[in-house]
């Protein structure tokens, strides 16, 4: 697998926020890797000597608590990093992540990635963008669970969703590979509500289920109901 600096990127993923030699000397440094479905990439716990720079499908950030419980706390896709965090404190792992479908990244190891950034200040300031972008958006996140309603939390993650996937299927369609359960763990909300929110609108034709993927058949009204008109 050859990346190329001058690809399209997501807007807003790390790699698309880099000039193209930063973009290039970034994807050069990588090796290719390909994850099956339900694979691991990152194990919660785990020393941090390494990130990953997501190419393709999406990936399920997941923490298990000490009763064994287990939450989806985001979900990243083409252009993001994973696995950041440990490497830049020097910490273990704080969360598990998992492949929903065929991924495919690139494997940079932490000495290589540092001397990367050592040499750029273009990349240790986009590195910085970037971490604090993800705790905005928790900030965010947990700031709407007080005021938006549990049918207005699940539209804002499926939007989120299908503008990450990008690309709609031949058919028009965006299919996320994910649980009602992980879709509401993402939402903040319990399965049972997040399971008759969907029903709702699998009636309105607005999503479809089916085991362990959700298809998305119309952005724009999930639009309209995260923001009111």
């Amino acid at each position: 697998m050859t990346m190329s600096g001058h690809e399209t990127w997501p807007d807003g993923t790390f790699v698309h926020q880099l000039s193209d030699a930063e973009r290039l000397a970034l994807l050069a440094a990588g090796t290719p890797m390909r994850f099956e479905d339900d694979q691991i990439l990152l194990m919660q716990g785990d020393a941090g000597d390494f990130l990953y720079v997501l190419t393709s499908g999406l990936v399920k950030i997941i923490v298990a608590a000490e009763s064994g419980v287990q939450t989806t706390l985001a979900i990243r896709s083409r252009g993001d990093l994973l696995g950041e965090f440990a490497l830049l404190d020097n910490k273990p792992r704080t969360a598990t992540a998992r492949a929903a479908g065929l991924v495919t990244a690139l494997k940079i190891g932490g000495t290589a990635f540092m001397a990367l950034a050592s040499r750029s200040p273009e990349l240790q300031a986009t590195v910085t963008r970037y971490v604090l972008g993800k705790l905005r958006a928790s900030t965010d996140r947990r700031a709407a669970e007080r005021v938006w309603d549990a049918k207005e939390r699940l539209a804002q993650v499926l939007y989120e969703l299908g503008e990450q996937r990008a690309q709609r299927d031949s058919d028009g369609m965006i299919r996320i590979p994910l649980t009602q359960s992980e879709l509401g763990d993402l939402a903040g909300v319990a399965v049972s509500t997040a399971e008759r929110v969907l029903k709702d609108l699998r009636k309105q034709g607005v999503v479809s289920t089916r085991y362990r993927e959700i298809t998305i058949k119309d952005m724009e009204y999930l639009d309209s109901i995260r923001f009111p008109r």
